[in-house]
């Protein structure tokens, strides 16, 4: 992830951390993530989702932009201020 570039320390904490909201969010289970230079591929199973030809699966890249995003809500909903990314 092009992400962390520019600051002192990665975070991975905090970003995991809004990704487990949008994991719970969905419900997913059987969560896969794996981290690109662009963000993150996350793949989570749809546990409703039984109909013939449909994947259990639902698939999403997350950029770097949708991260700082989802970091900066997560910080906002514990009524803490956000860090700040370098572009």
């Amino acid at each position: 992830m092009r992400l962390f570039r520019g600051l002192k320390r990665s975070d991975y904490q905090d970003v995991l951390r809004a990704l487990g909201y949008f994991i719970d969010d969905h419900g997913y289970t059987d969560v896969r993530i794996v981290e690109t230079e662009d963000g993150v591929v996350l793949q989570g199973r749809v546990p409703d989702r039984h109909d013939i030809g449909a994947s259990s699966y639902d698939t999403y890249l997350i950029t770097d932009d949708d991260i700082k995003i989802m970091v900066r809500d997560a910080f906002m909903r514990r009524g803490q201020k956000p860090p700040a990314y370098s572009e």
